[in-house]
């Protein structure tokens, strides 16, 4: 079957990062993406690799806007078109989108769906041939009533989130290195604008992984005779 299968999970951390002079390529043959010091990187062939490069501030600052668009509460929506004005606007945003539980978990759904087409659009203009799509909600989430906004504002007025949401904790799920890597990747791009300069989703993508191999292990070893 023609076409790459490309490992969609990495790709999309290639696109969030922004550790500086960390350069990331996907390999037009394999699908592969190859970092600097690969030693199959060489001196990254344009016509055997393509650049990945993060999402430009410019495209962020389009997909804060397509949101507040979105937003129907008018006191909400007017914090966030004044935070969005001059230098600093992304933490701005954050900060005023973050008192408000539901409408923060909306926007980060809202954000994964934008950058989702931005990546598709990336590889349609790169001429990257795919063996399959990735299974992404396209659709950035419908806009709530304003009385379901109302109704979570209240709820949650006064109480700023700075964090990410911790993942719901179900019978079953007590140490799942999946619910561990879920709440890493949430809370990297919570602070990735903050932190962008010491670290980026890729990297609690890492930490989430060796944290669930270690624990997988130690789990083993406690059910043990």
């Amino acid at each position: 079957m023609p076409g790459l299968i490309i490992d969609w999970t990495a790709l999309e951390l290639a696109f969030e990062s922004h550790v500086p002079d960390q350069r990331c390529f996907l390999e037009r043959s394999t699908g592969a993406l190859r970092h600097d010091g690969d030693p199959e990187l060489g001196d990254a062939d344009p016509t055997r690799f393509v650049r990945v490069e993060a999402v430009p501030s410019r495209e962020q600052y389009r997909m804060m806007e397509r949101f507040i668009a979105t937003v129907t509460h008018q006191a909400l929506k007017d914090a966030l078109q004044d935070a969005i004005v001059g230098k600093g606007a992304f933490r701005r945003f954050k900060d005023a989108v973050g008192r408000h539980p539901e409408e923060r978990k909306r926007w980060f759904a809202f954000r994964d769906a934008l950058l989702r087409r931005f990546i598709l659009d990336w590889l349609k203009t790169a001429r990257i041939e795919l063996q399959e799509m990735p299974d992404w909600n396209l659709e950035p989430p419908m806009t709530p009533s304003p009385e379901a906004t109302a109704s979570s504002l209240q709820s949650g007025e006064g109480e700023p989130v700075t964090g990410a949401p911790a993942p719901a904790v179900v019978e079953g799920d007590r140490g799942d290195p999946g619910a561990l890597r879920t709440y890493l990747l949430a809370w990297a791009r919570a602070h990735g604008e903050e932190y962008r300069y010491l670290f980026g989703p890729a990297a609690f993508a890492r930490l989430a992984d060796d944290l669930g191999h270690e624990f997988i292990i130690y789990r083993k070893r406690s059910v043990l005779p």
